[in-house]
């Protein structure tokens, strides 16, 4: 079995280790010897990534996960990961204890997802429905945890007022990948006007704090995601938390071009559901207020090269995925740009994913549907690249090298078959052909040379 793993020195290398782990315990080696199926899933996992492989050696007792059916199976209702994590956390008072508790769930459910990813028993887009799902559960979760946290520490009983959590990016699209950021946004409105010993701006500022505490901080079971809140109104410069007035009159007055394409992808992910559902309501009045104008369309393009240029660099070393040339960004940029400019008067194309988005705009009669089948081809083949790049090591990887003893293995996790040179040579080819025709489509549809 080992030899077939996709990098087989580092299947023996976690293979040992968690054996070592497990140590005299004679039942997980008796449960192997009986389920052959388990022993090659587990020996492809091994094969294949670092930090799944670091789960299960740290926590042998998962190994029932790749046994029992119902907890390896394809796709978990968000329903039942919201019920199995509410029982975990009741089960513990303490905010410490709630931390690893919140941990413990996030690893065993990234532990199911990687192995049937692994297993290519998923495509791309489902594999970032359970991602975005199981961050939405941990998050709404990680909320209630912080909120009571809060309270606690201000001596009050009774929240002064509703908080929003609204996601944007990857987590806003449910497009989430391994070792994504969450992008997030906070807004309150007060129901009182001082919250005890603070002001209720400064106590909804404490719980963002808090949450955001809750889920970066590392403890005995590690981390669970890192937040970025820069896309918030005035970026890094504003306040953390945002009142609901002046959310709304920051994107009626002071927003940028720019906004309006990072808030296509936004959604209410955690908080007060009639709240959530004002603060959406304000962001599509904002995002499709207008249909683009021709310069607009020139500087959605000159951004895009800038980030090409700032981020991706010559690409003589190795390929950028992301933003480099006729990457992710390039399709990205193409469905944004079209929807700002059709959105006003076609609502059917407002849509956060990518994905769908193309689809919705082929189906309206806003782009080609050869064209559309064309972008979501490659768009699939660069996710799945870019979860094979990210699920090894657990990091925010987006670069393709040209050459090196890792490419071999990154082809055979993307389930490429033959010799080493072979399969290395086949990737960059596919890649190389798909970034070409993406770029091909881009210098069309924005009518300008890249």
């Amino acid at each position: 079995e080992v030899t077939r793993a996709p990098d087989p020195d580092l299947a023996l290398r976690h293979l040992a280790g968690f054996i070592a782990a497990i140590g005299a315990r004679s039942s997980f080696l008796s449960l192997l010897a009986e389920n052959p199926a388990t022993l090659r899933v587990l020996v492809r996992l091994f094969g294949s990534s670092q930090f799944l492989s670091q789960i299960l050696i740290r926590h042998p007792e998962m190994l029932d996960s790749l046994v029992r059916a119902d907890l390896v199976r394809l796709e978990v209702p968000k329903a039942a990961l919201v019920a199995e994590l509410t029982s975990l956390i009741r089960g513990t008072e303490s905010y410490e204890g709630r931390l690893d508790a919140l941990r413990r769930f996030r690893h065993e459910q990234f532990l199911r997802i990687g192995i049937n990813d692994l297993d290519n028993l998923l495509p791309f887009h489902v594999v970032s429905s359970q991602l975005s799902d199981l961050a939405d559960v941990c998050l709404d979760a990680a909320w209630r945890v912080a909120e009571e946290e809060t309270c606690r520490r201000y001596g009050i009983e009774v929240v002064p007022g509703r908080f929003a959590v609204v996601g944007l990016g990857k987590l806003g699209a449910r497009e989430l990948t391994y070792n994504s950021d969450l992008d997030l946004i906070f807004v309150y409105v007060a129901s009182v006007a001082e919250a005890g010993p603070v002001s209720v701006h400064e106590f909804f500022t404490k719980l963002a704090q808090t949450l955001m505490t809750t889920l970066q901080v590392q403890t005995r079971e590690g981390r669970m995601y890192s937040i970025d809140t820069r896309l918030r109104p005035s970026g890094s410069q504003g306040p953390l938390v945002s009142s609901l007035e002046s959310f709304a009159r920051y994107h009626a007055e002071s927003a940028q071009l720019w906004e309006r394409q990072a808030m296509i992808k936004a959604r209410g992910v955690a908080g007060e559901a009639a709240l959530l559902g004002e603060v959406e309501a304000i962001i599509e009045r904002f995002v499709y207020a207008r249909p683009l104008r021709d310069d607009e369309v020139a500087e959605i393009h000159r951004l895009r090269m800038r980030l090409e240029h700032e981020l991706a660099g010559d690409e003589r070393d190795e390929f950028n995925i992301k933003t480099g040339r006729g990457g992710l960004l390039d399709i990205e940029f193409m469905v944004q740009m079209k929807q700002l400019r059709h959105g006003t008067d076609v609502p059917s194309v407002r849509r956060r994913a990518t994905r769908h988005a193309l689809m919705a705009l082929a189906a309206a009669g806003v782009v080609e549907p050869d064209q559309a089948a064309t972008l979501e081809q490659s768009y699939a083949f660069l996710r799945a690249l870019t979860n094979r790049l990210r699920i090894e090591r657990d990091q925010p990887v987006e670069s393709l090298e040209r050459e090196g003893e890792r490419l071999p293995a990154l082809a055979r996790r993307l389930g490429y078959a033959g010799s080493n040179d072979a399969v290395a040579r086949d990737l960059l080819a596919d890649y190389g052909r798909h970034r070409e025709r993406v770029r091909g489509l881009y210098v069309t549809w924005f009518g300008a040379e890249a």
